[in-house]
């Protein structure tokens, strides 16, 4: 009976023993992520007053939308800019940091948990070992080893209890390895979104590059000179109006052609293109005084550097960059049989290329105020496409504008 009793009692000292040096181990562990979360605290406390001093630029985008119409003012808009493309960096850093911090916690849990495994397996080798042990023995032998009856039924009671026991650390072994395989789910998803957000990172550090070197470049051109500088931008204008005039005649008769029998019905088709969705501009009428009389998508605000998501699995089948014109850097995607196209306007960078096959919700590019734009925005259009083409421009060397039929993108959102 003795031996009975210190098979049972060996592994749950065992598991004991175990728990508390986790319990240790854990404290220790557990310390050391709470810190780490107080500096994702401190680091997001940082990212807020940073937000509050472009908060006054953003309003004034929003409200005015106007171009700049000096040197000066364009110069602050870029710089402006770019201190907005570096909370957006910030913000980067920041989620990349949190994410660590999941992972981490994640494989504590990991490690734990097979920890947890292997004693549940030790203790029911132990207790299956105890049990057949019992059934060695037989029953003959275990009442003819005893002095009297009660201690054959207390004998008897453990050998029930122990088999109880058995069933119960299967159950829980079971529960453990579900467990595990959850945690370790989990911790592939986080290493995913920790990929997807360093190559944002990547690409956002990219784009800043990209910004000052346009600074530099405007005050080359410039010569850094007022004069210099509305020379520049009268021509721009002047050769922009009338693009513009061309689109908006072609437009308008391509929008009168479309077959609408050929077009999907009902809203969700379609993905927001961004995260968080800020309309600025409707589709139709512009809500300002523009230099256009049709707005042939809606702008999303948000701020540069933004990832821009495909709306819908398809075929890229346009990457451009018309400069200061137009959608400046732009992506268009078919997606097939759903007879749509969408265009992307005013990137600051394309991720993908002709021909590429993208999925619903992959990074395209990113938000930024390329081409005629007066603040980081995404301009998202949707085309019938058997009506979508590239227009040459007559009044600029070498510009092609896509160009279609369009439709209300809210129809399909």
């Amino acid at each position: 009976m003795n031996t009975l009793r210190n098979r049972i009692a060996k592994p749950l000292c065992f598991a004991v023993l175990c728990s508390m040096v986790f319990f240790t181990a854990g404290s220790s562990y557990a310390s050391l992520i709470d810190d780490l979360k107080q500096q994702i605290v401190e680091k997001e406390n940082e990212i807020k007053e940073l937000e509050k001093k472009n908060a006054q630029y953003q309003d004034q985008l929003t409200t005015t939308k106007q171009a700049s119409s000096s040197l000066k003012s364009e110069i602050t808009k870029v710089e402006r800019e770019i201190n907005e493309l570096t909370i957006t960096i910030k913000k980067t850093q920041t989620k990349i940091f949190e994410t660590n911090v999941r992972v981490e916690e994640l494989s504590g849990q990991i490690i734990v948990k097979e920890e947890e495994i292997t004693t549940s397996r030790e203790r029911l080798a132990h207790m299956i070992r105890a049990l057949n042990s019992h059934d060695d023995t037989g029953l003959l032998s275990l009442v003819l080893s005893v002095s009297t009856f009660s201690d054959v039924f207390s004998q008897q009671q453990y050998i029930v209890n122990l088999q109880r026991e058995v069933q119960a650390n299967l159950t829980d072994l079971k529960d453990f390895k579900q467990e595990l395989q959850t945690f370790k789910t989990s911790q592939e998803r986080e290493k995913d979104s920790l990929d997807t957000l360093e190559d944002n990172l990547k690409n956002q550090r990219e784009i800043v590059t990209d910004q000052k070197s346009g600074k530099e470049t405007l005050l080359k051109q410039t010569k850094n000179k007022e004069k210099e500088y509305q020379r520049l931008i009268a021509a721009i204008e002047k050769e922009r109006q009338a693009t513009e005039k061309e689109v908006n005649v072609l437009e308008a008769k391509l929008r009168l052609a479309i077959d609408k029998a050929k077009l999907p019905v009902g809203s969700g088709i379609l993905k927001w293109p961004l995260d968080d969705v800020r309309i600025t501009q409707g589709y139709g009428k512009p809500n300002w005084k523009a230099a256009y009389d049709f707005h042939n998508g809606i702008d999303i605000g948000a701020p540069t550097g933004t990832p821009v998501l495909a709306a819908l699995s398809g075929k890229v089948v346009g990457v451009g960059n018309n400069g200061k014109y137009a959608y400046g850097k732009w992506v268009s995607i078919d997606h097939g049989s759903k007879n749509i196209t969408t265009l992307y306007g005013h990137l600051s960078l394309q991720k993908v290329s002709v021909g590429q096959i993208v999925a619903t919700g992959d990074i395209i590019g990113y938000v930024g105020s390329t081409g005629y734009s007066t603040g980081p925005h995404l301009h998202f259009t949707v085309f019938a496409s058997e009506s979508y083409t590239l227009l040459n421009s007559s009044s600029v060397s070498g510009l092609k504008i896509p160009v279609g039929g369009t439709i209300n993108p809210m129809d399909y959102l």
